[in-house]
């Protein structure tokens, strides 16, 4: 039930960005739709039976998604699944027993800057979300360090050190559908092309109608 939650908050998040970027509460909505796929790629990784097969997929599925990305959103260089799969090197790096602590904070913060320089979608910011979910998995007090990481990052000006507002704050809503209802007891399996074929497909079609538009 969440994966279709994550599904719909992000094709309206698509739909606003390409067709009604004036309506606010569509941008609202579209907030929603990372976290609850950050929940659900820490899902996949913690009950998969071969987790490098599980980056092969997360790889493949961001090299498919690419193309239509680069028609819709050109000013984006690489699509989400990139980050997913930088989170998942950033796992396999942090569960290594054979690389040490030093080595470890230097491949992490290089796997930051790194999707930081080449503009991944969410960034620094998309990576540190999912490995708190990972941290802090099914812990509501991961609440307070998302609201936090949110704040930090889309809500303070650096250079002036001043306070604004930002639409990213209401996805906090995300984290409180995860923690405080029981949606996740009437979850259940999609089809394994449903699954990960819905990404770039609804790009693409997004893509064919914005042609004629």
């Amino acid at each position: 039930m969440i994966t279709i939650i994550a599904f719909i908050t992000m094709l309206i998040d698509h739909i606003w960005y390409i067709f009604f970027p004036a309506e606010e509460l569509w941008r609202m909505i579209g907030r929603i739709a990372f976290p609850l796929f950050a929940w659900w790629i820490v899902r996949g990784y913690k009950m998969t039976r071969s987790k490098e097969n599980y980056a092969k997929r997360i790889f493949f599925l961001a090299a498919i998604s690419q193309i239509p990305v680069l028609f819709l959103f050109w000013d984006q260089l690489y699509n989400i699944c990139f980050t997913l799969l930088f989170w998942l090197l950033s796992i396999f790096v942090i569960e290594s027993d054979k690389i040490k602590n030093v080595p470890k904070i230097l491949l992490i913060a290089f796997f930051l800057t790194f999707s930081y320089t080449f503009h991944f979608d969410y960034g620094i910011y998309g990576i540190l979300t999912i490995l708190l979910i990972h941290r802090f998995w099914q812990q509501k007090k991961s609440i307070v360090y998302f609201a936090l990481l949110t704040f930090l990052f889309y809500c303070v000006d650096y250079n002036t050190l001043s306070f604004h507002y930002s639409y990213q704050l209401y996805a906090i809503f995300s984290f409180v559908i995860l923690y405080f209802t029981p949606i996740q007891k009437y979850d259940f399996k999609l089809n394994y092309y449903v699954k990960y074929g819905f990404y770039p497909v609804h790009l693409a079609l997004l893509y064919i109608i914005h042609l004629y538009w």
